[in-house]
This record gives C-alpha cells, sequence and structure tokens, in this order.
C-alpha cells in the first residue's frame, strides 16, 4: 500500500454484556461504560431528527449519551458534543485496525475525573464506519448536516444554552463548517443552505488534530473524494479556504491539540508554511511533542478538562 493510501486509509478522519464493556484508562483504573445512546434520547431523535440517521444500528458502539427521562430544564453544566473522524467509530472498539476506537479514552476520563456521566455527553458516527472508503469520503452536505443536526439535537434535548464541541481530525472541518452555517457546496454548480450560525450556542470549540488548511499528501490526489479542491482536503479546498475567511466563529473560545508528530498529517503540521493542525484564530494552541495522530485524540483528557468550565 502507498503511503498515500496509508494515510487516506487511517486519516482519523476515520442483553448487559452486549451493551457494556470495560475499558482500561492510562491511570489502570477500569470503568464500564453502558454503550449506545438512552432509550429516552433514542426516542427523541426518532421523533424530531430520523431524516438524518443520528443513531445507528449498524454500526457496534457507534454512540453514547442520553438521559433516563427527558430533561425538564436546562442542565447544570453544559454538555459536550464529539465529532470523530475519518472512518472512524464513535464510540468503537477498534475495529480491524485498531484505532476506531473513537472517543472511548476521552469519555472514560472526563467521566472518572471531571465526574460526567452519561447524560453530559454525546457520541455519534457519522459515515461508513469502514477504513477501506477512507479515500472516498469528503465534506459533504450528508456529513455536514449530520455534525450540525446532532449539535442542534443536544441543545434541544437537554434544554442547555450551550454546548461545549469536540472534534479530532476530520471531524474538526466537518464541525466547524456545521458551527459556522451559511451555504455549502458539494460542486461547482450546487450550493445548499447549513442554516444561521450557532456560534453562540458553542461555549468552546476543542480541534484535535484537524487539517485546517489541507494535507500536503492531497496535493497531487486531487481525484480521490477526501483530496478533492471542492469539499476535500486539498490545500487549495474551497471548502477549507471558505472556512478559514473568517477566524474565531466556532465558539467563545477556541483551542487546537495536535502534534509535530503526528503520524497522519506529517511534515510537523505545516502545509504552504502554515499549521494546518491549529483552528485559525485559536485562544490557544497545545502542541504534545511524540504523540501520534490518535494520541492528540486520547491522551489530552487533562488539557481539555481544566477548559471545561461550566
Amino acid at each position: 500500500m502507498t503511503s498515500l493510501l496509508r494515510i487516506l486509509t487511517i486519516i482519523g478522519f476515520c442483553a448487559f454484556l452486549s451493551s457494556a464493556q470495560f475499558l482500561e484508562l492510562e491511570d489502570s483504573e477500569t470503568v464500564l461504560l453502558d454503550y449506545g445512546f438512552t432509550a429516552d434520547f433514542k426516542s427523541f431523535i426518532a421523533s424530531k431528527y430520523s431524516t438524518y440517521q443520528l443513531d445507528r444500528s449498524d454500526v457496534s458502539q457507534c454512540c453514547y449519551g442520553g438521559s433516563d427521562t427527558r430533561p425538564t430544564g436546562p442542565p447544570s453544566r453544559y454538555p459536550i458534543v464529539f465529532i470523530h473522524g475519518n472512518s472512524d467509530i464513535g464510540m468503537g472498539n477498534g475495529g480491524s485496525v485498531g484505532w476506531q476506537t473513537g472517543f472511548n479514552q476521552l469519555v472514560n476520563y472526563l467521566q472518572s475525573n471531571g465526574q460526567y456521566t452519561k447524560a453530559d455527553l454525546f457520541v455519534a458516527t457519522w459515515g461508513p464506519a469502514n477504513p477501506n472508503l477512507a479515500s472516498q469520503n469528503a465534506h459533504t452536505e450528508k456529513y455536514v448536516m449530520f455534525a450540525r443536526k446532532f449539535i442542534e439535537a443536544v441543545l434541544e434535548y437537554t434544554q442547555s444554552p450551550k454546548v461545549y464541541v469536540v472534534g479530532h481530525s476530520m471531524g474538526v472541518t466537518l464541525a466547524r463548517q456545521a458551527i459556522i452555517g451559511g451555504q455549502a457546496s458539494d460542486s461547482i454548480l450546487s450550493k445548499y443552505e447549513i442554516g444561521a450560525s450557532i456560534t453562540s450556542k458553542v461555549e468552546t470549540f476543542f480541534g484535535l488534530a484537524g487539517a485546517n488548511y489541507g494535507l500536503v499528501d492531497c496535493t497531487y490526489a486531487t481525484g480521490l473524494p477526501t483530496c478533492s479542491t471542492t469539499n476535500g482536503f486539498s490545500p487549495s479546498s474551497a471548502y477549507l479556504a471558505r472556512i478559514n475567511q473568517q477566524t474565531h466563529r466556532e465558539g467563545t473560545k477556541v483551542y487546537s491539540y495536535w502534534s509535530p508528530n503526528d503520524d497522519i498529517i506529517k511534515y510537523q503540521c505545516l502545509v504552504k508554511g502554515k499549521n494546518t493542525c491549529e483552528v485559525p484564530g485559536s485562544d490557544q494552541s497545545f502542541s504534545y511533542s511524540g504523540y501520534t495522530h490518535f494520541d492528540v485524540r486520547d491522551k489530552t483528557g487533562a488539557d481539555i478538562l481544566k477548559f471545561l468550565t461550566k
């Protein structure tokens, strides 16, 4: 497999016993998670958001979040919405490639160290969840609107005035457009409406190992959907240029987390002299020497938790 295809294949940008699994954390603490959405949250999205298939019965451990009974007022703390990367699985068990674990470690960390519960943490799965199809995934209307409607669903369900949003890899750039709103395009001949900006409803946006200015390895592979110049990761992508036109539209605060040793984005995260791993206009940027692409997803819980102030 060529280096480019390897990158596109793993671009993170991917009864009781059957619904729960033990997960070993870095500090050796074992936590038991009850995977899936709660019955109440499932009922809510089925009645109001069925068009967008936010619940994925076709994907094992696709999802997480919800209360046992419908919230009757705003929560005491803002919920957290997680948007994963290309071909990943929201709360996966690793899959055949090992890295399809989504936000398992981060969710566990927040529950173990931040007193968060399933009612506060919301994870879904977008895309085919198949690493062999990673090169076919771009920032399409289907995936942008999935991210947008998932954020809206959590806001409506919890009755919270704001949410936190955490994106990893392609989830960073999908979530940014979903929040910014306005128009987007899947081709030069068609446009679609996302809706008005919801920046004011996002307290803090956390961008983990995103490719905000594209990927060097997509420069000469623009025939692949994920490297498209229209809505892919080409350094000349119109989609990326559009969301980078103005800064600080992702939330009240914006933080970036990245590694100069990212094994997927590579090149010390530099694309045409710019740090592609940083969300433009970030309030703070955190660099982790030696971390891989998926380490940034899995091992930054402590530096995220300190900004979860409400």
